[in-house]
């Protein structure tokens, strides 16, 4: 194929399903009785466009088809063809035997024959003698194309893995690093202390030695070695600093850099695994009877290559379920008051670091009572949806070829937990089912959050935790017998982690609880903790791997002294147990650590005091340096969090005059700014700075995480 050919396929590809999504969707307006909505002009010009284009490609069989639809569409618009069941039925047909030809020219498989359709279409207009192009033979179809002409390098599937899996490792390491930057950190400020000793001990053995009438030579020399060596070991310790600082940031902006442009090669279209489904789910009706519009949307995002494919399965399972018990015979949905034809959607997205796939149809639903029969006496309601994910339940009365075994929806739930992800079903409101499969876009590395509970350390996939939230104790209530929390106006229950993993709980009565909110679905779940660890990124061991339980366990993940973390399955604490309310101690609350907030920005003055203040802090603003120095002397500060560019004092002067004040030398500063050059960064360590922080990069979790190191 030529490289302009290839080209103006790659174009048409994603030029033709805006223009059959545009038709569909009037196809379904009028179905839905909202026909007197419908631009019969712009469908026109869609399928006029369609047309056009098929001739630039070279794909007749599409050409001849948007032609016929051309002039169904110039007949409705003339008023002489009403736009009713009789119209819309073959008109849907050549819509998909559109998408089919042009799946066929891009990805092979067996050849549409769209006479039938054409002839169909023919009839409705009275030009049945116009001739039918022929269809092409099975063995010419073209190449897939490429979105651009690109130079392309075979490599092994196993090297890549292998380079994927060493850039993954590379993150830790990495991350553990900090724990480097800490120590440097604690040995300035013992050093920086030794030395503040030292000069009050020196100016007490001067006035000894004066009021004792004289001087040993040898010992004064002695004390001049001793300055001088402890000046250059200060020295040196700063360079140490400054360096490692320097190394640290370089290693974090290019090491990330590396695994980010690994994960993009393992990354493709969702359409390399899912591009046939439109023609299965067709050819699936037309076997049983029954007339089904297929909806495919979003297949250009992209993951994984290896989540695709594992995938795969499981969504032919869910539509294969689709098809055989959701979508009911034309008859029946005539019955209902339903239009025949019925309508299945698989609409790929990506949320939050997540690949989303929905898959919907307008069926006739969920049999709760057939469920129910099934059921062992007493099951809840809630759990009756959970069930029907037991291997071998199922609701039918007989097996055929593709369903009734009770299997599909169990391993499509167990491969997909083995993806880390979650797979929920719920019923449609309007009628018919919609399953949700919700999966991290690639398993090389992925955002945790860290928790203490039993003593232990474990992690939560970031994309399932909602939100982090700290609660008083006193402020929980209770709902049908269960401990709930109030969050944006809903009662969330609260289940203690530790309970539920059998770890032993908390010795000490607390004031508050912490909360960690996560979601199944659309239910969410308040986790309450020992403590809010951090947040990172990790590369994640399987389960399968640790021999653990994928129900409830993702895996395994390197903790930063080298020892394994659980990383837990949020969907398994949907129906947690609930947590004892813990009691309000008596005594007066600790203080909180206050922190000196220096910008004068008020946008982001009020965005770090909200963060700060959410974290447990309290927080005092200022507007510049002067200021700062100011409150400096009136208040008992623990950490200052000032930007550099600010009027009448700038941070760099800040931190100087912090770092050179005796009073005030201990109190940490970290410089939060849109400065990024790296000799502004050895500035602001030089001057004494405790962190650097550039916005343009800001992580509030990284600002958190530096100031709980440094309190």
């Amino acid at each position: 194929m030529s490289d302009i050919r290839e080209r103006l396929l790659a174009a048409f590809d994603l030029e033709h399903k805006d223009h059959l999504a545009a038709i569909r969707e009037a196809l379904r307006a009028a179905d839905e009785g909202r026909g007197a909505g419908i631009d019969m002009v712009e469908i026109h010009r869609r399928a006029h466009s369609l047309k056009g284009a098929a001739r630039a490609v070279d794909l007749p069989e599409v050409e001849a088809l948007a032609h016929r639809l051309e002039s169904v569409f110039t007949a409705v618009q003339k008023g002489t063809l009403p736009f009713d069941a009789r119209v819309r039925v073959p008109v849907r047909r050549a819509l998909d035997a559109i998408e089919d030809s042009v799946a066929w020219a891009t990805r092979g498989g067996p050849p549409v024959d769209g006479a039938d359709i054409l002839a169909e279409l023919a009839r409705l207009t009275g030009d049945e003698a116009a001739p039918v192009p022929a269809p092409r033979p099975a063995a010419e179809p073209a190449p897939r194309p490429t979105a651009a002409v690109r130079t392309l390098v075979r490599i092994r599937a196993e090297g890549l893995e292998r380079l994927l899996d060493t850039a993954a490792a590379l993150l830790p390491e990495v991350e553990g690093q900090d724990r480097v930057a800490d120590e440097l950190r604690v040995l300035r400020r013992e050093w920086a202390g030794m030395a503040q000793a030292w000069q009050r001990l020196r100016r007490g053995l001067d006035r000894g030695l004066d009021k004792a009438g004289g001087r040993d030579a040898h010992f004064t020399a002695a004390l001049t070695t001793f300055e001088r060596r402890m000046r250059a070991a200060g020295a040196a310790l700063d360079a140490a600093h400054r360096h490692h600082d320097r190394g640290l940031w370089a290693l974090r902006r290019w090491g990330g850099a590396l695994h980010e442009d690994v994960r993009r090669l393992r990354m493709v279209p969702a359409e390399t695994q899912f591009g046939g489904l439109g023609r299965m789910i067709r050819d699936l009706g037309r076997g049983q009877g029954k007339d089904i519009e297929a909806d495919i949307r979003g297949l250009e995002v992209e993951a994984d290559r290896a989540v695709l494919q594992r995938l795969k399965d499981p969504v032919m399972h869910l539509v294969r379920n689709a098809v055989n018990h959701g979508i009911e015979t034309p008859d029946q949905r005539t019955a209902a008051g339903k239009p025949p034809g019925g309508r299945i959607l698989v609409e790929a997205s990506v949320a939050g670091g997540r690949l989303r796939l929905r898959i919907e149809d307008d069926g006739r639903g969920l049999d709760f009572a057939a469920i129910r029969r099934r059921a062992a006496d007493g099951t809840p309601d809630d759990r009756l949806l959970d069930l029907v994910f037991e291997p071998g339940f199922s609701t039918a009365e007989t097996v055929t070829e593709i369903a009734g075994r009770g299997m599909g929806l169990s391993i499509a739930r167990r491969e997909v937990a083995g993806l880390q992800g979650q797979l929920t079903l719920t019923p449609r409101p309007e009628g018919g089912t919609v399953i949700l499969i919700e999966v991290p876009l690639s398993l090389s590395g992925q955002r945790l959050v860290f928790v203490e509970a039993g003593g232990q350390v474990m992690a939560l996939p970031a994309a399932d935790v909602v939100r982090l939230h700290r609660a008083d104790a006193a402020s929980l209530g209770s709902l049908e017998g269960r401990p709930v929390v109030l969050i944006d106006g809903e009662d969330v229950p609260v289940s203690s982690l530790a309970a539920l993993l059998g770890l032993p709980p908390p010795d000490a009565v607390r004031e508050h609880v912490q909360l960690a909110v996560v979601r199944s679905g659309e239910r969410r779940t308040a986790l309450a903790v020992d403590a809010l660890v951090a947040t990172r990124d990790a590369v994640v061991a399987s389960a399968e791997e640790a021999g653990l339980d994928p129900a409830r366990f993702i895996g395994t993940v390197l903790l930063d002294d080298g020892s394994p973390a659980l990383v837990l399955n949020a969907a398994s604490f949907g129906a947690a147990e609930p947590v004892a309310l813990p009691a309000v101690a008596a005594a007066r609350p600790a203080a909180k650590p206050c922190i000196l907030v220096v910008d004068d920005s008020i946008t982001t003055r009020t965005l770090e005091k909200s963060i700060l203040e959410a974290h447990g802090y309290d927080v005092v603003l200022c507007v510049d340096g002067r200021e700062a120095l100011e409150r400096l002397g009136t208040l008992k500060v623990d950490l200052v969090v000032s930007d550099v560019e600010m009027p009448r004092m700038d941070g760099f002067a800040l931190v100087q005059a912090v770092k050179t004040d005796p009073r005030l030398t201990d109190i940490p500063v970290i410089l939060v700014t849109s400065r990024g050059s790296d000799e502004d960064r050895e500035r602001g360590m030089r001057l004494g700075a405790d962190a650097y922080i550039v916005k343009s990069r800001f992580d509030q979790d990284d600002l958190l995480e530096r100031i709980r190191r440094l309190l």
